[in-house]
């Protein structure tokens, strides 16, 4: 990856279609199509072609941002700045976050202790646990294509993992979210309170997360869905604060070390519109889940892995 200075002023991009016909793609194939299917979870993952985007925000966006909520406060924003362009080679980005059932099928397989279970996570709230050995773990009903939730850090690497795929970096994670031209928002710079699900929207009392296909109208310029509000999304990268003024002189190296790794995306608990932009970044502690709603999608670099396989493709 390299990164080149910020420009001012930044063309359109348009917005790719993403139907749910996609749904209907199989693994194989070329290895520059748009999306494919992960045989080993089913996740549908979008190509993200290789060039620049922008990334960050500006000086006037955060003291923008702090304007949008009562109560904003555009000082704890710096670690947006500054902007950059950064050029990232191609990887497929998951178009929806995992669901409960990918998830609870992952637990069905890899059989965890309750050591690890409670490492990856430790306050599952749709997934009920088997009560016989040789049961499955189940969904509870009409939670099935819900994101999986309260799911830490290293419950969502290990997923990947046994996915054949991985976490998204926090670069990969941004230009998914707001394409190439800058935008404040997946679907573009004007706030939308009907384009995602959080606490001001059209959630209902008792209610939390949304089917992962829900809210088409607020898809990226990837056709990838939700990458504002329902849950937060982990990354593979350790959060550093400052770590922009390095990624802006072109040394794209993700942090080495850290106390908390990134999040991104906002939750269906969320009110402050500011945090529902793609610039918008957090940090949590790995093991940390509570009520934050954290989630993930999964990543994988060009090509699939499964046309890296011999003999196939």
């Amino acid at each position: 990856m390299k990164a080149s200075a910020p420009e001012q002023h930044h063309a359109a991009v348009s917005v790719l279609d993403a139907p749910h016909s996609e749904q209907r793609d199989q693994a194989g194939g070329d290895a520059t199509r748009e999306s494919w299917t992960n045989p080993r979870d089913g996740s549908i993952l979008r190509l993200i072609p290789a060039g620049e985007f922008v990334m960050g925000s500006t000086q006037e966006q955060i003291e923008a941002a702090g304007r949008m909520d009562v109560g904003g406060h555009p000082a704890l924003l710096l670690h947006e700045m500054p902007q950059f362009r950064a050029w990232v080679p191609a990887y497929y980005l998951g178009v929806y976050a995992v669901t409960n059932e990918q998830f609870a099928v992952f637990l069905s397989d890899t059989r965890p202790t309750a050591a690890e279970l409670m490492r990856w996570a430790p306050a599952l709230e749709r997934i009920v646990a088997p009560t016989a050995p040789a049961e499955p773990y189940r969904v509870a009903p009409g939670y099935e294509r819900h994101p999986a939730t309260h799911v830490s850090w290293f419950g969502a690497a290990a997923y990947c993992r046994w996915a054949g795929l991985r976490l998204p970096t926090e670069i990969e994670w941004e230009k998914g979210a707001r394409g190439t031209d800058g935008r404040l928002f997946p679907w573009g710079n004007e706030w939308r309170a009907d384009a995602l699900r959080w606490h001001g929207g059209d959630r209902r009392e008792g209610e939390t997360t949304a089917p992962v296909d829900a809210y088409p109208e607020g898809r990226s310029p990837y056709g990838l869905f939700q990458m504002a509000g329902n849950v937060n999304e982990w990354c593979a990268d350790w959060f550093q604060r400052d770590v922009y003024r390095r990624y802006a002189t072109g040394d794209l190296r993700p942090p080495f070390a850290g106390r908390e790794r990134v999040l991104r995306g906002g939750t269906c608990l969320q009110w402050l519109r500011h945090h529902f932009r793609c610039a918008h970044r957090s940090g949590n502690p790995s093991a940390m889940v509570n009520i934050l709603h954290t989630g993930f999608r999964c990543a994988a670099s060009a090509p699939p892995p499964d046309l890296n396989t011999k003999g196939r493709g």
